[in-house]
């Protein structure tokens, strides 16, 4: 079952982190663009946790609704058109926006190669359930959760669960964050 949680938003997003999300929500839409506010901030807002740290998931060309975006809100625009993706500084917020992608290793510890995705594949690609969530941004779904491995189940049980068996293979650094999240959030 899909859940709305744009009460959480409005409580622990700051009035200009929610403004400037709903600009890009409805930037996207005019686009027929796909978008979704993803990881930390949405696992923090569903922990009653304040975060402004704002990264956006793009299905679709990431770095020309960026451009548009920071057209439209006046703030400093860095591409890095080569994986796709685009950050927007403006004077109190930094905003990065990236393809949806889905990612495969050649062998552990390695870069991975990435594709175009969609968000269920991008969120696949994540560390941890906890922060494999998502809340679309387009006006008619606003805060709309979007959690296809049940990580809001795991914040309830205060639980951290890895995506997938090869997860440590593919980016041993992961072990050094659920040790940091355990810690941070009191998690088991």
């Amino acid at each position: 079952m899909s859940r709305n949680v744009i009460n959480q938003m409005e409580q622990y997003l700051s009035p200009e982190s929610l403004d400037l999300i709903q600009k890009a929500g409805a930037l996207a839409a005019e686009k027929r663009l796909g978008i979704y506010l993803v990881g930390g901030v949405v696992r923090d807002v569903l922990l009653g946790q304040a975060n402004s740290d704002l990264d956006l998931v793009v299905e679709g060309n990431a770095v020309g609704l960026a451009e548009s975006l920071a057209g439209e809100v006046g703030g400093r625009l860095v591409v890095h058109r080569r994986f796709g993706t685009a950050k927007i500084r403006t004077e109190n917020l930094t905003i990065d926006l990236a393809m949806a992608r889905a990612e495969t290793y050649a062998r552990p510890g390695a870069l991975p190669s990435v594709r175009p995705g969609l968000i269920q594949d991008d969120l696949a690609r994540r560390d941890f359930t906890v922060n494999a969530m998502a809340l679309r941004l387009d006006p008619t779904n606003f805060g709309k959760l979007v959690d296809p491995f049940d990580g809001q189940q795991d914040l309830e049980s205060k639980l951290i669960r890895i995506l997938h068996d090869r997860s440590f293979i593919d980016d041993a650094t992961r072990m050094l964050r659920a040790v940091r999240y355990e810690q941070r959030f009191a998690f088991w």
